[in-house]
């Protein structure tokens, strides 16, 4: 085996049908939830683990770290993770893979010090950390209950103890390009750990002894994809190297090279077209709408549920420090270790939310509190006075008439429901809520509901993840305004982006060979820039089958027929029930009654494996695609990166 990766990463070739699974190539997908890594050839990966993990960073003063604010200390402006407003020197020196969800990091109960981190921006889903997060803390440190307004919003409480959240918190004034580079490096080296963590502790192998496959967005920037290049030989030291698209192996995992993607993930939906194996970049629409987001909705309706229970059987007895939300196992545990009255747990407000949205995804996932109905199901039935309405315009107009005999379709459909039994839920502190039909569904139309009420919400978010994108692109103007020049020293050691994408390393020796691992993070983070103002990636706040038609319409009029016909359905958020096929047929019912007012005559298919194979289904169409035996011929080697550096990736992996 050593052998074979060797004369590998020398550029050697084993003959027309060598290679595959007789080199061991992994293969490794980090998506906004979970990362997936195994062996090519096999049909499920042997490593699934979290991408956000917890992590420690040292080199600080401890004193700074100490809890002062909302739900723990290090969640404030002036302290956040260890990749994001640290000090400069401020690294990470220890990560924890396991269930920190469920039980607290320190011995004594306290993780203020621990900070939530991922190597993916949470705003944008690529691999970098933005500008607009590198925040530079005045002299007076902040104690304000975090940096995310969301966690605020979907928690509403004080899990901290100490401090009153607004008094001594710190203006942030904008990152220096020293700093940036400092810090931004950061979720690069975090990706290395992730690697290198997914190799030893679950393959048990080495990185330098197996070639790699990392899956990545569809919608990557090509400076983004060359500094992961970077990681992989520079970092990892891989013999052989490929990056794919998760699009198209999704395609190759249901035996198509050409079809309409619906890639429903944690963080996201993202609807990207595949023709004859290669991405329509200009059609890709992307939406905020993900699992995450039918998570908080799930939590938001225990949380109701829980209160509603909970005042209904108030007693004399009843903690008054118990708070009038859903509690997460860690938070449980921890009352129950100290006693009645307990203080609360001090962490950070990005730990305590995910624990909280761990309760809502676990609810989902039993299909308890999410479920996706059946076509023309309405969020809102008519009630008198719109019913009143709906027969006033009926008689006026044909559309009213319409409009008036699909709402009332709607609400004999929602009617099917109301009377069905309800679906008890256990919650981490013992009390079992009962959750109704209607409003298990409610969740899903989160995605499909066209009412106005989805519509603003889908709208809202939307308009988040745009502002966010707008202020990574006015940060890094901002900050090349400032150091203009500073961090050029008249190489281009990202290479060309022309057609070919090539050019020759001049000199061999290892400081050459290593200077692009060196080179300024501000600009990558500047090249990526015109890409995420929409060359690829177009944000909408569309439904789901809006998205589809809308994606498979951008593409040019001889490919639509083959895009529709061909929609294939992938990613953890969309393993909804009640069965395997209640996704997929209710997004073929809704695509097809939009494509059908103007041709009549196309069909929609939708292909998907199973529940369990849909969450890892790019990660699947990858282990078929370097299984292989004609792939050797695809691979970069450790040879062609010396050659050529990052840039032979737009050549070889387009």
């Amino acid at each position: 085996m050593a052998n074979k990766n060797q004369m590998l990463a020398d550029g050697q070739s084993f003959g027309p049908y060598s290679g595959g699974d007789d080199l061991g190539a992994v293969v490794a997908e980090i998506g906004s939830y979970t990362t997936k890594m195994g062996y090519a050839g096999e049909d499920a990966p042997r490593s699934i683990f979290r991408t956000s993990v917890a992590a420690l960073g040292g080199g600080g003063d401890a004193d700074d770290a100490t809890p002062g604010g909302k739900r723990g200390g290090g969640g404030g402006r002036g302290a956040k993770s260890a990749l994001a407003g640290a000090p400069s020197g401020n690294r990470i020196t220890k990560t924890n893979h396991g269930d920190w969800w469920h039980r607290t990091l320190e011995r004594d109960g306290t993780d203020g010090r621990w900070e939530l981190v991922s190597p993916l921006d949470p705003g944008t889903g690529l691999v970098y950390r933005s500008p607009s997060d590198v925040v530079v803390p005045s002299s007076g440190q902040g104690t304000a209950g975090g940096d995310d307004e969301d966690a605020m919003q979907i928690d509403g409480e004080n899990n901290g103890g100490g401090g009153n959240g607004g008094e001594g918190e710190g203006k942030a004034s904008r990152p220096t390009s020293a700093q940036l580079n400092a810090e931004g490096n950061g979720c690069y080296d975090l990706l290395g750990r992730y690697l290198r963590h997914g190799f030893s502790s679950s393959l048990l192998s080495s990185s330098s002894d197996q070639p790699l496959v990392l899956i990545e967005r569809s919608y990557n920037p090509p400076p983004i994809r060359q500094k992961c290049l970077e990681v992989l030989f520079e970092e990892l030291q891989v013999p052989a190297a490929f990056l794919a698209r998760d699009a198209v192996m999704s395609c190759y995992a249901v035996g198509r090279s050409t079809g309409t993607v619906v890639d429903v993930g944690h963080s996201g939906t993202v609807v990207t077209p595949v023709y004859d194996g290669f991405v329509e970049n200009r059609a890709i629409l992307r939406s905020p709408v993900g699992g995450q987001m039918l998570d908080q909705a799930t939590l938001e309706l225990l949380d109701t549920l829980y209160r509603d229970k909970r005042s209904k059987s108030q007693t004399s007895k009843a903690d008054p420090n118990e708070p009038p939300y859903v509690m997460p196992l860690y938070q449980v545990r921890n009352r129950r270790a100290k006693g009645a009255g307990a203080g609360p747990c001090r962490r950070s407000d990005a730990m305590h939310r995910e624990a909280r949205l761990y309760v809502g995804r676990t609810a989902k996932e039993f299909g308890v509190a999410a479920a996706v109905a059946g076509f023309g199901y309405s969020v809102a039935p008519l009630d008198g006075s719109d019913a009143a309405a709906a027969a006033a315009a009926a008689v006026a107009t044909p559309a009213g008439a319409a409009a008036h005999h699909a709402a009332e379709e709607a609400a004999r459909i929602r009617a099917q429901y109301i009377n069905a039994p309800k679906a008890p839920f256990d919650l981490p502190d013992g009390t079992v809520v009962d959750l109704p039909v209607v409003d298990r569904f409610d969740a899903a139309e989160i995605m499909f509901g066209k009412d106005s009420g989805n519509t603003k919400r889908r709208e809202e978010a939307t308009e988040k993840l745009r502002k966010k994108l707008d202020d990574v692109i006015a940060a890094s103007e901002d900050v090349a305004n400032a150091d203009e020049g500073g961090d050029d020293d008249g190489h281009d050691d990202m290479g060309s982006l022309s057609a070919s994408g090539l050019r020759c390393v001049k000199t061999k020796d290892a400081a050459d060979k290593n200077r692009g691992r060196r080179q300024p993070y501000t600009r990558t983070v500047r090249r990526s820039v015109p890409y995420l103002s929409g060359q690829i990636g177009e944000l909408t706040s569309a439904s789901l089958p809006t998205m589809v038609c809308d994606a498979a319409f951008k593409c040019d009029r001889d490919q639509q027929a083959q895009l529709l016909g061909n929609v294939v359905l992938s990613g953890g958020g969309a393993c909804l029930g009640p069965n395997d096929a209640s996704f997929s047929d209710r997004l073929r019912d809704e695509v097809e009654s939009i494509i059908h007012t103007h041709t009549p005559g196309w069909k929609v298919k939708v292909l998907s494996p199973d529940r369990r194979e849909r969450s890892y289904c790019s990660w699947l169409g990858g282990s078929i695609m370097a299984s292989i035996g004609m792939f050797n011929d695809f691979w970069i080697t450790k040879k062609e990166y010396e050659e050529y550096g990052p840039s032979i990736i737009n050549r070889k992996c387009p």
